[in-house]
């Protein structure tokens, strides 16, 4: 019978083969030494800009329009969002992510946040943020003599 070895987590990673499978199943499962944690990061979201307005984009599936909050200040938007697991429910599996996630996203230009709208349609958080007039693109004109 051959002995059996387990990878040791203490040992640097620079010295343990590359193994990929490893890695993927540590992310899923755990190392077998400790059960895995779930990770928590921002959901996928999207900025960009036109002529008047600055659009914000969150995925943002399962949650209710109560747990969402968010405020601007000059030129930064906040984003504050909570999702709460449902209750009774025993799970074999949940990759689904839980709890509070904040974020501030820094915006180019200067926005006038009392013509702020927001919606959560779908899962889907859009966030339409319009231009103060003095941070708009202006045309010039060239003057012939």
């Amino acid at each position: 019978m051959s002995p059996v070895s387990r990878r040791n987590p203490a040992t640097p990673a620079a010295s343990r083969p590359v193994n990929r499978l490893d890695g993927i199943f540590d992310g899923l499962f755990g190392n077998g030494l400790e059960p895995a944690a779930p990770t928590r990061s921002w959901p996928p979201s999207a900025m960009w800009e036109d002529d008047d307005f600055f659009h914000v984009e969150v995925d943002l599936p399962g949650v209710s329009e109560e747990d969402v909050n968010m405020t601007v200040s000059e030129d930064m938007l906040f984003i504050c969002v909570e999702r709460k697991a449902a209750e009774g429910r025993r799970y074999a599996h949940d990759g689904r992510w839980y709890g509070r996630l904040e974020r501030a996203l820094a915006l180019p230009a200067a926005v006038d946040a009392d013509g702020a709208a927001a919606s959560l349609t779908n899962g889907v958080l859009c966030v339409d943020l319009p231009k103060r007039p003095e941070s708009k693109p202006r045309k010039i004109t060239l003057k012939m003599d």
